[in-house]
């Protein structure tokens, strides 16, 4: 506006004589060097046109500049009332009772808005909830979980141990915005008021057997009665555990080393002196040579091979060596290109027979049945008459695609004998395996490694045969007793040129299948073991003297006993069970017949030992993981647990019926797992006990469901937390013979009676119930939804319940005093902005729901008033359907 402004400026019109000492200098030098701007009454078109152009060029800069900082307002606005609904929902959950504030047991994952990052949260408790504000929808998480200090250090722990007092909450808000997803994430640790300080010490030093014992850095001792006591030793060996009196199981263990168990009693106010020294794992190694059989392979290329007809013969072998069947019609094909040619070409197919089976063959040929090699073999696909000539010259007159060097014309002319075969996926071009060949001066198109060097650079000549081989042993032929699978990837090794005749026959659907003994070499594939000392390793690729290769492994420091051992790579696995490592320094070398990876590589494995607190083992116990996963131990006390990618937990002795109900239930730590891996030593340690059970109602009768209740031990430190279910009743896990407390976990404005029920265990394996507790004052919910002329209010609506009757145009509600306090309760609550709203409110009868909506108009505020009365709120229960509308 200001250039617009300049130029529509009033000016004043000069016409000569001497300047007034009103008139500046500029009107001066007009006059004196220039013309006179008496011509200049206005602007020139010109002039405006550039002013505009700049004018617009500033407004559209502006208006982009505008739509930046609008963006960067609402981004910082969406996550300012993230961080709010976020802190929100933390300082909802740390006004509950701390025993309300209930681990998650079960989480779920989202793990598709941030990937690779997982997003887990609790399903049950404290479930996802989505609040609207300001038109954005955010999706509220909450994830509870047990932590312990280790050295200074918080851990997470599984949601299974006894209470350690400490408990992090995560709240995560999520939210849509253009591209994807943001998310805010608030943690606090949620600590216990009313944890019993630990007055006892347990320390000592943990060593090695040796001559001169060594202290063992990074061994953990802890007491397995309690999975939050525990503590790493540092350099010197040493540990310090903080706990209460009681009679315990000391565990020390270390990697390398056998674990070491002690039995202690202590008494209150004292410490305890406890060292261990542990005695190394003797150790061996396991090699072998894996091998995988995942893809067909070209086993044999003829160019040309005349019957006795005069038929000049053309075939392409493929052999399975996998252990499925390939479906052939329609999904595999075969692509050609001429040496010097600009494209590889597909060949048009006939497809006869469907599929190829596991170890056996599939013949393509220019002609219905071949004679060759002593045989007479029906093709299981034959070329097309629809075969360009184009593309494939020698198509028309003789029927081939795969042209030789014969020495003769049209052939020699053209310089043929050079070319490359394709075999692959139709549905999206993938190559499955290749195969070229030189000739002097017209090299293969492509290749697998070098391509095939032969007849002196004469390239692929009239009866000649490039057949692969069956392993590294062949040098001097292909050993016809098993199936050609070796494909190491390099052409020039892989295949064995037979140039003086068709030496091999050539091989249909119709041969028995052969066994393999070779394929892929699997270097980088990567080998694990359940001994739970040895750390994996990765097969590496090595050439033999015929310049052959293949890949080998050597695992070493492998604990002495019966393992299993993963091998992975890609898609494929192979486990291998039951691999002995008898004695200290014995080398296991596994069979190569047996080295094969063909199963699915959709899963681990975790592994380790179960034993009880006098070192033997546990057999029969049930091991399952948080996704779903289940087996049991051994003879020996080792299981081995198959689950899916991922983290996951293992419970050992899950709570319920079965072989070791007289045993603890036990949780590991979080396990980060991986397909095809083996992670191994996760050992548990277990003592028997029995179970404490009761009953929590809302009137002496009916189940109240969704109460915790915490079990705590002689010196009031919990031992376990369970939640009614919905009747009511609820079952601890198994505990050991001893004195206990039950206790239901209650709010500010409940009561509980009895509040207590004092419980002991005297035998193993039974079931003691505590007591039916009545709960008063239990909270229930009224929900429903507000509305003005069929449309939602989105601006919020007070809502007043109580069972007091209000008076006034409109129902007023009493002044807020000291008087409040102790009189008629009343409940507040707001209504959200998608119309809805949740008021929770003790379980009672004769209740009156008043809601109020405000108007501001131009002439003051009206406030639209409307009551339900007469509503019903049941403990644990929701009352909905409670709307109101104008």
């Amino acid at each position: 506006m200001r250039i617009l402004n300049e130029f529509f400026r009033p000016r004043r019109i000069l016409s000569g004589g001497v300047r007034s000492s009103g008139e500046n200098d500029t009107a001066g030098l007009s006059r004196s060097h220039g013309p006179s701007l008496s011509r200049r009454a206005g602007v020139s078109l010109v002039e405006l046109m550039i002013a505009l152009a700049i004018l617009t060029i500033g407004i559209v800069s502006l208006m982009g500049t505008f739509s930046y900082i609008q963006k960067a307002v609402q981004l910082s606005k969406n996550r300012t009332l993230a961080s709010n609904l976020a802190q929100e929902k933390m300082q909802i959950l740390k006004q509950k009772s701390y025993y309300q504030v209930i681990v998650t047991t079960d989480p779920d994952h989202n793990t598709t808005d941030f990937a690779p990052d997982v997003l887990d949260f609790d399903t049950g408790y404290f479930p996802p909830e989505n609040v609207t504000e300001a038109g954005v929808t955010y999706t509220r998480y909450t994830y509870v979980q047990l932590v312990k200090e280790d050295s200074g250090v918080l851990m997470d722990l599984a949601p299974h141990v006894p209470d350690t007092g400490m408990k992090r909450i995560t709240v995560t808000v999520t939210w849509g915005v253009a591209g994807g997803k943001r998310r805010v994430t608030v943690r606090s640790i949620l600590a216990n008021p009313d944890t019993v300080l630990s007055n006892v010490i347990f320390s000592g030093t943990v060593k090695t057997t040796d001559t001169v014992p060594v202290a063992l850095t990074g061994a953990v001792v802890q007491i397995a009665e309690g999975a939050g006591w525990s503590d790493t030793c540092d350099s010197s060996g040493q540990y310090t555990i903080n706990a209460t009196p009681g009679t315990y199981t000391l565990i020390a263990s270390s990697t390398g080393y056998y674990s070491s168990l002690k039995t202690v009693v202590i008494a209150a106010g004292t410490s305890q002196t406890n060292n261990f020294n542990l005695r190394k794992i003797a150790t061996g190694s396991i090699v072998g040579f894996p091998w995988l059989q995942d893809h067909l392979v070209i086993s044999q290329v003829v160019g040309s091979t005349v019957n006795s007809s005069g038929y000049d013969q053309e075939y392409v072998e493929v052999f399975n060596p996998s252990t499925y069947s390939w479906t052939m019609g329609g999904q595999v094909g075969l692509k050609f290109q001429r040496a010097g040619d600009s494209a590889a070409r597909t060949i048009s197919i006939d497809y006869r027979l469907p599929a190829i089976d596991p170890g056996e063959f599939y013949l393509f040929a220019n002609t219905g049945t071949v004679n060759a090699g002593g045989v007479v073999m029906p093709a299981d696909a034959v070329w097309t008459s629809t075969n360009s000539t184009t593309f494939f010259p020698y198509f028309g007159t003789q029927a081939n695609i795969i042209p030789v060097d014969d020495g003769t014309a049209p052939e020699i002319f053209n310089s043929e004998g050079g070319g490359s075969l394709m075999l692959y996926r139709i549905s999206d071009g993938t190559a499955i395996d290749a195969v070229g060949w030189d000739k002097t001066g017209r090299p293969a198109p492509f290749d697998e490694g070098t391509a095939i060097q032969s007849n002196l650079g004469q390239g692929l000549s009239r009866n000649e045969l490039y057949a692969r081989i069956t392993s590294t042993s062949d040098t001097a032929g292909v050993n016809s007793t098993y199936g050609p699978a070796y494909d190491s990837r390099n052409n020039s090794t892989d295949l064995y040129d037979y140039s003086s005749g068709i030496s091999l026959p050539p091989h249909n659907s119709l041969v028995t299948a052969k066994p393999v003994i070779s394929g892929t070499p699997a270097a980088g594939a990567v080998i694990s073991c359940s001994d739970g000392l040895s750390a994996s390793t990765a097969a590496v690729l090595m050439t033999n003297a015929s310049l052959k290769s293949y890949a080998y492994f050597s695992l070493v420091n492998i604990a002495t006993g019966s393992w299993s051992v993963m091998v992975s790579s890609g898609l494929y696995k192979l486990e291998l069970s039951s691999v002995s490592v008898p004695n200290s320094g014995s080398i296991y070398t596994v069979p190569s017949t047996t080295t094969f990876l063909s199963q699915s590589n959709n899963q681990g494995i975790i592994s380790g030992k179960v034993m009880n607190i006098y070192g033997n083992p546990l057999n029969g116990l049930i091991v399952k993981s948080s996704l779903g996963d289940v087996t049991n131990t051994c003879s020996d006390g080792v299981y081995r647990l198959r689950v899916s990618p991922g983290t996951v937990d293992v419970i050992v002795n899950p709570p319920g019926p079965g072989v070791g109900s007289t045993y603890v239930s036990a949780s590991s730590n979080t396990i980060p797992i991986q397909a095809g891996q083996v992670h191994s030593g996760t050992d548990v340690v277990l003592y028997q006990g029995g179970v404490i059970s009761g009953c929590i109602t809302r009137d002496g009768t009916n189940g109240l469901p969704g109460v915790a209740v915490v079990i705590m031990d002689a010196n009031s430190i919990a031992r376990d937390q369970e939640v009614s279910d919905s009747a009511g009743r609820f079952t601890s896990v198994v505990l050991s013979t001893g004195y206990y407390v039950a206790q239901p976990a209650i709010g500010d404005l409940e009561s509980s009676s009895p509040l207590s029920s004092t419980v002991t265990i005297t035998t193993m394996g039974t079931n003691v119930f505590s007591s039916t507790f009545t709960i008063s004052g239990a909270l229930g919910y009224i929900t429903g939804s507000v509305t003005k002329s069929s449309q939602i209010i989105k601006t919020g609506v007070l809502i007043v319940v109580t069972t007091a009757t209000l008076t006034g145009t409109p129902p007023a509600p009493p002044d807020l005093s000291s008087a409040t306090l102790t009189g008629t309760p009343f409940y507040l609550f707001s209504s959200m902005e998608d119309g809805t709203y949740k008021a929770e409110v003790r379980n009672g009868t004769g209740y009156s729901v008043y809601a109020y909506y405000p108007v501001a108009g131009s002439t003051g505020t009206t406030i639209y008033t409307a009551n339900t009365t007469n509503v019903t709120v049941t403990a644990g229960a929701t009352t909905s359907g409670v709307n109101f509308s104008w």
